[in-house]
């Protein structure tokens, strides 16, 4: 239960780069925590990200225990190795 209450759930998402391979592209990076964060609700988040960024956005994290850059361009979401 108190593993629940870190951070009240939400996870921690941090600005790595904001012009990320010279391209104003957003990447955002996960605070892995042990637990994975929801992949379907991410990807939705990445599309309103976008709206506000104008460019691509990426975020890294952990899936399934492999690091994971999932992002989305303007059109499509992509889960890539990190």
């Amino acid at each position: 239960m108190v593993e629940n209450m870190t951070n009240f759930g939400v996870p921690i998402i941090r600005v790595e780069d904001g012009d990320y391979q010279r391209r104003g592209e957003l990447y955002l990076k996960h605070a892995h925590d042990g637990k994975d964060i929801d992949v379907d609700y991410t990807e939705k988040t990445l599309r309103a990200v976008y709206r506000l960024w104008g460019r691509p956005v990426h975020l890294e994290t952990m899936v399934d225990g492999e690091a994971t850059r999932l992002s989305f361009d303007g059109e499509t979401n992509s889960q890539d190795p990190a």
